[in-house]
C-alpha cells in the first residue's frame, strides 16, 4: 500500500516544547497553522538556515481510523515513520528518526536546495510489514542581511557626509538594502545632535529639528528590544529611510539662538524576513513582536554632518583720524 505525496503536512509548531513531556504527545493533535503541502517540485516549504523546525506527515486513514479528533488522534500500535533528510540540507534531532509521524530538524547544513525530504511509513508484521513514502522539497535560505545603499551622489548618501548647510546633496535620500524574502522587520534609528567646535555634544533634537530632548535620546527609532521594530514592505530590496521633518540643515538652537554643526547618525541594527520568522514557530508560536531571532546585528551607521555658513564680522582698521 502506497501513501498519497499529499499526505504530508508542513509543520513548524509554534506549541512551547514544555507542552510535549513524551514525544508522542506531539502526534496526538492537529494544528490549524499547518497546511498540507504535496511532494511536487513546484511546491516548496522555505526555511531560514540555522533554524530548527517540524515537519508533520498525516498517517494513512484506513491503518489509523482513530487519528481523528474523536478518536482523539490515537494512532495505531507499532507503526514506524522513518524520515531522511539530505545531509547538505540539515539533521534530524537525535532519537526521532522512526518514532512517530512528526519529526524536529536542524536546518543547519548549507542554504541551497530544494532538498528532497523523505519519510516512509511501515506497517508491523501483523499488517505485512508493508511501507509507504512521501516526501517534500524543502529550500533552506540564507538568513536576511542589511546594509546602507552604495553612495550615488545625486540620489543616495551611502557613506559619511560632511558639507555646509543648503548643499545639494542634502536633498538625498540614506536607503537601506536588504535580502531575504520579503516582509522584512528593520530595527533602526536616527540621532540629531547639535556640536560645538570640539564636537562635544550641545542638545539632543527630535525629528522636527526644532523639539529638544530631555535627555540623549534618537530622533526616530524602531527598536526589537520593545517590539517596535518597522515592517518594510520593499519588494524591491531597498528602502528609503525617514528624514527629518525638515530636512537636513544646521539646527539654530531656540534657547540661545547660536545655529551650531548638526549631526544626523543613522544607525541599522538588526533584521528580520518572513521565512526567519516562519522559521521561529517552535519558539515564537503567538507571534511576540518580541519573540523573533535577529539577523546581521552588528550595527552599522552614516554620520551626516551640516556647517552653518560663518556668520563673519565686521573688517576692522586704524581709524583715519587716529594720529591727530
Amino acid at each position: 500500500m502506497i501513501m498519497k505525496r499529499g499526505n504530508l503536512l508542513k509543520l513548524i509548531t509554534g506549541i512551547a516544547m514544555s507542552l510535549f513531556v513524551a514525544n508522542g504527545l506531539f502526534a496526538q493533535v492537529e494544528v490549524s497553522d499547518y497546511t498540507a503541502i504535496s511532494g511536487a517540485a513546484t511546491e516548496i516549504d522555505s526555511v531560514t538556515v540555522g533554524s530548527t523546525t517540524r515537519l508533520y506527515v498525516k498517517p494513512d486513514a484506513y491503518f489509523h481510523p482513530n487519528y481523528t479528533a474523536v478518536g482523539t488522534w490515537a494512532l495505531t500500535p507499532n507503526f514506524t515513520w522513518t524520515w531522511n533528510v539530505p545531509g547538505g540540507a540539515g539533521t534530524v534531532d537525535a532519537g526521532e528518526t522512526t518514532n512517530d509521524v512528526w519529526v524536529q530538524v536542524d536546518w543547519s547544513g548549507t542554504a541551497g536546495g530544494p532538498y528532497n525530504v523523505t519519510v516512509t511509513e511501515t506497517a508491523p508484521a501483523a499488517f505485512g510489514g508493508c511501507s509507504g513514502d512521501t516526501n517534500v522539497y524543502v529550500s533552506v535560505i540564507a538568513s536576511p542581511t542589511v546594509t546602507f545603499t552604495a553612495d550615488n551622489p545625486g540620489t543616495i548618501i551611502g557613506t559619511n557626509l560632511t558639507v555646509c548647510e543648503g548643499d545639494a546633496r542634502l536633498s538625498d535620500n540614506v536607503q537601506a538594502t536588504l535580502t531575504g524574502i520579503r516582509s522584512w522587520q528593520l530595527d533602526w534609528h536616527l540621532q540629531i545632535t547639535t556640536r560645538d567646535v570640539t564636537d562635544a555634544v550641545v542638545a539632543y533634537f527630535d525629528d522636527d529639528n526644532a523639539t529638544k530632548l530631555g535627555a540623549a535620546g534618537n530622533a526616530l527609532e524602531y527598536p526589537r528590544a520593545t517590539g517596535l521594530q518597522q515592517t518594510v514592505g520593499a519588494a524591491a530590496g531597498t528602502y528609503n529611510l525617514a528624514k527629518p521633518t525638515g530636512g537636513f540643515i544646521s539646527i539654530e538652537d531656540p534657547d540661545d539662538n547660536v545655529k551650531r554643526q548638526t549631526v544626523y547618525i543613522y544607525s541599522l541594527n538588526a533584521v528580520n524576513d518572513r521565512i526567519s520568522r516562519k522559521s521561529d514557530y517552535l519558539g515564537n508560536p503567538t507571534e511576540l513582536a518580541t519573540g523573533w531571532t535577529w539577523y546581521d546585528t552588528t550595527a552599522e551607521t552614516i554620520t551626516i554632518r551640516v556647517n552653518p555658513a560663518p556668520v563673519t564680522g565686521p573688517i576692522y582698521h586704524i581709524p583715519n583720524n587716529w594720529a591727530e
